[in-house]
């Protein structure tokens, strides 16, 4: 199979169609009290139907991501693909390569050079510049899912000028020629004799506040509709993805706000609209979207799944770490169980502190009381988006 062809298919089974397994979400609903055992059975029964939805497409994705990866491999000495706070994105030959960290705020280029009997050195780092600087131009001006360019207002040349289609050619050529690429001879699997080449460049200093700015305008709106303050939003987006619109993690999650399809998005969406739907990636990717439901599933952790909660310091610590990790296994660092009566009854016997100090010793997961950590130290950061 040609691999421009595989690679389409691979994307489209990526980001259509994405399955994992969802044990712990379909579990709590069925643990519920009494009072909420209709509710449970239906979404139980619907939830069998959706997961089978999902898990047709299991086998064909395993296989078909298993496919991209070994095409790399052909070619190039390590795979790499994209994560929560890094994208990776790879032209259609699979010759070069562009990732953006959003964490380090950087990015590297990285392109792939055939070696033939008779070609020079000249020859060789020629055709490598050419990439390099092709590779950038492209990268610099890739749209994301708003069509807005991924890299917006976050490069600049020598001169302090933000990157546009307009000079992304020139910028190219200027990073090529003012960093010398990095040459290294690889070994891969087809054993062709190949060398690498490689530059990185910086993004400017405040890209991160350029992203958080991007994206103000839907998330003061949705903060509102929910009655959530907005540092709060800021502070989860900057903890799952760096601001990233192109973030996907292994769950699979998609987007600023990590929506996983099964579970905290379908609940959002069922909430917001009254309606269960299979949301796939591509719909997740859109950043308008990804706010929208990622609003809607933190506000209805803390309007209905945690309501009760009298203190609001002590909601907002139960509601963060319900979004990592789901209501059921916040109700168990309490109360040993997934119900959620005898957790609110529970938290309003404690100060916030101890209900802080309860859920970072008692969360069943390690990621999770960390990253009750981390979102509760950055909301201060955003105050003043408030």
């Amino acid at each position: 199979m040609p691999v421009k062809l595989l690679r389409i298919i691979y994307l489209i089974v990526l980001l259509l169609c994405p399955i994992y397994s969802q044990d712990d979400y379909d579990q709590w609903f069925k643990e519920q009290d009494a009072s909420l055992s209709d509710v449970a059975r239906e979404e139980t029964a619907a939830l069998a139907a959706i997961s089978k939805e999902f898990d047709n497409y299991a086998l064909e994705q395993d296989k078909l991501f298993q496919s991209f990866k070994d095409e790399v491999e052909k070619k190039w000495d390590s795979f790499r693909f994209s994560g929560k706070k890094v994208y990776v994105d790879y032209d259609d030959d699979l010759d070069a390569r562009g990732s953006i960290d959003f964490e380090k705020g950087e990015v590297e280029i990285e392109v792939i050079v055939e070696q033939k009997d008779g070609d020079s050195r000249v020859d060789i780092e020629k055709v490598a510049k050419k990439k390099l600087e092709k590779k950038i131009e492209t990268l610099v001006v890739k749209p994301a899912e708003d069509k807005k360019a991924i890299l917006k207002d976050q490069v600049a040349d020598k001169n302090g000028k933000k990157i546009t289609e307009k000079n992304a050619k020139s910028f190219s050529k200027e990073v090529v020629r003012s960093r010398k690429p990095v040459k290294k001879p690889i070994k891969s699997r087809d054993n062709k004799k190949r060398v690498k080449y490689s530059v990185k460049f910086k993004l400017l200093p405040d890209h991160l506040k350029i992203r958080t700015d991007r994206y103000k305008k839907d998330v003061l709106s949705q903060a509102k509709r929910h009655n959530l303050p907005p540092s709060l939003v800021f502070a989860v987006i900057h903890t799952e993805s760096n601001f990233n619109p192109k973030a996907r993690s292994h769950i699979p999650a998609y987007g600023l706000m990590q929506l996983v399809p099964k579970s905290g998005a379908r609940d959002a969406y069922r909430y917001l609209y009254k309606k269960d739907k299979f949301l796939r990636g591509r719909y997740l990717y859109d950043p308008q979207n990804n706010i929208e439901l990622g609003c809607a599933y933190l506000g209805k952790l803390k309007n209905v799944y945690f309501k009760g909660i009298s203190d609001e310091e002590s909601t907002y610590h139960c509601v963060i770490s319900a979004y990592n990790t789901g209501p059921g296994n916040v109700a168990k660092a309490f109360t040993g169980t997934t119900k959620l009566k005898p957790t609110i009854k529970k938290v309003n016997t404690m100060s916030s502190k101890k209900v802080y100090s309860a859920l970072r010793r008692k969360l069943p997961y390690k990621e999770t009381r960390d990253y009750l950590t981390k979102v509760t130290n950055r909301m201060p950061y955003y105050n003043s988006y408030n």
